[in-house]
């Protein structure tokens, strides 16, 4: 009796044994602390049972937020990893029962389970506070339980399913692009399973397809927990000043679904020439997750869908691996390896297939179908000949298991590894080491460096009086880059702190060291610099004016110092320079190109009507003849040096 409910559920078991060795794995390669970029918003955001980005992910933060304050184990921090973790693992174990569902060969799922949980992007968020191990688990298990209809439709696995899919839609919104998938599975599938008993389904169509969408429905009620909690986190309004308040979150209508359809990032959505790129190399992409070998048994994977006809199981597969690659090189922002997983996933049952093609005893089942009863041939010996067929299908699969997993695990665990990620733990313990004043503003350009300090702040309750701030905090234009964001905050009678070297910012702010941060003094070309002596009314092509500009002589050279005002919006990133002419009009020596505002706040994000400082070295011929000497500067685009108009004569030096 035990033997048969062990064979009854032993993919079960296979199943919950494949995640538990994952999550051996994970937790070796775990990252102990606070992690910067969303793991840390999630971090303190699911600790204080709060809200984070767009769109949400209510069932991550509730599910985290429960896990954090139940299980004592370390911090906070590391409760959060540890319960990603526990999702991968769940993940790949409902991997492990799809890829059995498609391979008919448990050697083959375990290899693809194996490949899969080993595979770079998924391995390294497995490894700290992410949401896209849980959508994996949804992925797969969604795919399991749609195989499982093909395999016997009921009503009741449509009910689970529609179910699933609810509660996947309240955790990461890109499940969206699968449902298109899904339904092509279920409409293929139908002509296999006409006349079965599978009969609601065309007896009352209209019933059961609001029965579906009514179970889908129901878990999207958890989209009122961000409503709900917003105003009781304690980063819901943050105060600038006495009677000016930075609003995290629109508690209205309006606000909530623009919050829910992620209506902020619609801009990042568009075809360009850097959605071509994404294209092209995602194959290099697929080679680092899975090896040469993983590449080649995939391909042979889905060859062997297509030789059995398995139309249904290639609508699903062919349509959600591609609708993931296409969303991801249309998808314009900057951390986009992570929404390639599901991709990845499908490749991982390809590898299944393509092992289970590969090594499975085609004359196996016909070979049962027409044994003799007056065969000469014992029962025994037919016994023994099968475990040997057996024992050689499982010797090859794992030759083949080897030659994928070992060159992925040595190949991936390098860049999965964060059980030493201690980087925004030791960064913020420099930074916060200096004596910041009480109640300054901290600036970076970067929210990703910004979350491990909302941390320290709202769990370890520590420095709550500092208010940390990055670009896009919120959708309103005055918080659109460091230069508009900086500007909201100077006059707020704060002190105000750039927390890193920001190399070329020095075109826009006066700052100077202050300990591990810099002070940010005032604006560059007002407060305690002033305006420059020499005035000028230069014009480069009605575009940029030079509004005046200063000449120091240092021994060897000239410094060159003008104030670029700009008329209109600069596209692009420009490079600046400076010449110096003769009496006569020819060019005698220039200054050094570069790009003003460096990377931090090049011409791009120059607002019409600013005022930005740039400087440069000119190295005039020793002994020059008196007479009078003309500046000219201008602007071009590299690498084409396509020039703004034509450069401009904006000041002179006579040397007499």
């Amino acid at each position: 009796m035990l033997s048969k409910r062990l064979e009854r559920h032993t993919d079960t078991l296979m199943a919950f044994f494949g995640g538990v060795f994952s999550i051996g794995v994970y937790l070796f390669t775990l990252a102990p602390d606070v992690v910067a970029a969303d793991g840390g918003e999630f971090q303190f955001a699911a600790w204080n049972f709060g809200f984070v980005h767009p769109t949400g992910y209510p069932l991550y933060l509730i599910l985290g937020g429960m896990f954090q304050h139940l299980v004592p184990l370390g911090t906070p921090a590391y409760r959060l990893n540890l319960f990603t973790a526990l999702t991968a693992a769940g993940a790949v174990a409902a991997f492990y029962l799809a890829a059995h569902k498609v391979t008919r060969h448990r050697g083959a799922a375990i290899l693809a389970a194996g490949s899969f949980a080993v595979s770079r992007a998924f391995w390294y968020d497995a490894s700290a506070a992410e949401i896209y191990a849980l959508n994996a688990w949804f992925v797969a298990l969604l795919v399991y339980i749609a195989l499982r209809w093909q395999a016997e439709p009921t009503a009741r696995k449509i009910a689970a399913f529609s179910l699933v899919c609810g509660l996947a839609l309240t955790h990461h919104r890109s499940i969206v692009l699968w449902i298109p998938a899904f339904i092509l599975f279920f409409w293929v599938s139908r002509f296999k399973v006409q006349g079965s008993q599978f009969r609601v389904q065309s007896l009352l169509p209209a019933a059961f397809l609001a029965g579906c969408f009514a179970i889908c429905g129901l878990p999207l009620l958890l989209y009122l927990y961000l409503p709900l909690r917003a105003p009781a986190a304690p980063y819901f309004v943050l105060s600038l000043a006495p009677g000016r308040d930075l609003s995290l979150y629109d508690n209205t209508p309006a606000g909530f679904i623009n919050y829910v359809l992620g209506r902020t990032f619609q801009s990042e959505i568009g075809w360009d020439a850097v959605s071509m790129v994404r294209l092209v190399s995602f194959p290099q992409l697929l080679l680092d997750q899975f090896g040469a070998v993983g590449i080649a048994l995939g391909i042979v994977g889905f060859a062997a869908l297509l030789r059995r006809k398995e139309w249904a199981q290639l609508a699903l597969l062919v349509s959600g691996f591609t609708v993931t690659i296409l969303f991801a090189s249309f998808y314009h922002i900057g951390d986009i390896l992570p929404y390639y997983i599901p991709a990845y996933l499908v490749w991982a049952l390809w590898i299944g297939i393509g092992a289970a093609a590969l090594f499975q005893n085609p004359k196996r089942k016909t070979q049962n179908c027409q044994v003799n009863p007056k065969s000469q041939r014992t029962k025994s010996q037919n016994v023994k000949r099968e475990l040997r067929v057996a024992n050689f299908g499982f010797g090859a699969i794992a030759v083949v298991a080897l030659s994928v997993l070992a060159p992925q695990f040595v190949n991936n665990y390098p860049y999965a590894d964060r059980s030493r990620e201690m980087q925004a733990r030791e960064q913020w313990t420099r930074l916060l080491s200096a004596p910041i004043p009480p109640n300054a503003i901290l600036l970076s350009n970067d929210r990703d460096e910004m979350m491990p300090l909302w941390y320290i702040q709202y769990v370890e309750n520590t420095r709550r009086d500092l208010l940390g701030l990055f670009p896009r905090i919120t959708p309103a234009h005055e918080y659109v880059n460091i230069g508009r964001l900086t500007d909201s905050v100077l006059d707020a009678n704060r002190p105000v702190y750039f927390i890193k070297p920001m190399p070329g910012i020095e075109v826009k702010y006066q700052v100077e060291p202050f300990g591990e941060v810099l002070r940010v003094v005032g604006h560059a070309a007002r407060g305690t610099r002033g305006t420059l002596p020499s005035g000028s009314s230069a014009i480069l092509a009605g575009r940029v004016r030079v509004l005046g500009y200063a000449v120091a002589r240092e021994p060897g050279a000239w410094r060159v110092t003008l104030d670029w005002v700009p008329l209109a919006r600069l596209e692009r990133n420009y490079t600046t320079f400076v010449h110096l002419l003769d009496p006569s009009g020819n060019k005698i020596a220039q200054g050094n190109d570069h790009q003003p505002g460096g990377e931090f706040y090049p011409t791009a994000l120059w607002e019409i009507g600013d005022t930005l400082r740039d400087e440069f070295l000119v190295f005039p011929p020793a002994n020059l003849a008196p007479g009078i000497y003309t500046l000219l500067a201008g602007m071009y685009a590299p690498p084409g040096f396509e020039p703004i108009g034509d450069p401009v004569a904006f000041g002179y030096v006579e040397i007499q």
